[in-house]
């Protein structure tokens, strides 16, 4: 008999957002925003897609992650236009250790606005205070400063540099990972 996951995933409201599931009709806005620009988000996913067809395929696969309960993927949508404009994520759970990984992409033109701030940190209080997560690891490509810069913005520490951990286009690159952890919890 197989166990039902119990679907611990909540939308949350910011000042400026609002974080939610992404759903088949969101694709098109992740695509025209991120993923239709190679050049931009390969240090978050290191494999261009092709065409939005290709994009949508892998959209249609998120309510299979949101039902296996290991994978929180948020759409960030700012509440003046209800657009979504890049997704913020708690990846490679690991429940024995009470730890996760925080991954975050937003669209191009979007950047230097502090929206990405804002959705980590409530992000971050969900995994610490409702998840009860002790540690949150952040792994960044070196050569991706934007992404350093918000990660040291929301207090995460740098704790150590994986040499040579990321592959794109055949080369590799250094990561730096940054951690969060949380002392008070259990």
């Amino acid at each position: 008999m197989e166990e039902e996951v119990k679907d611990l995933f909540e939308e949350f409201e910011t000042e400026r957002l609002i974080l939610r599931k992404i759903t088949n009709e969101d694709a098109k806005d992740l695509y025209e925003n991120i993923y239709n620009n190679f050049e931009y988000y390969k240090y978050y996913y290191n494999f261009p897609f092709k065409d939005f067809e290709e994009y949508s395929k892998l959209v249609e696969k998120y309510d299979e992650w949101y039902k296996n309960g290991n994978h929180f993927r948020w759409g960030i949508v700012l509440k003046e236009n209800n657009k979504m404009i890049g997704l913020i994520q708690l990846h490679s759970k690991d429940n024995v250790n009470k730890n996760c990984k925080l991954a975050y992409i937003l669209g191009y033109n979007y950047n230097g606005h502090g929206y990405m701030k804002e959705a980590a940190e409530k992000i971050l209080d969900f995994a610490f205070d409702k998840l009860d997560f002790h540690r949150i690891e952040a792994e960044v490509v070196t050569v991706n400063n934007s992404s350093i810069k918000l990660a040291k913005s929301i207090n995460m520490e740098e704790e150590k540099t994986r040499c040579e951990s990321y592959l794109l286009n055949e080369k590799y690159y250094d990561q730096k990972v940054f951690v969060k952890i949380n002392r008070s919890s259990k």
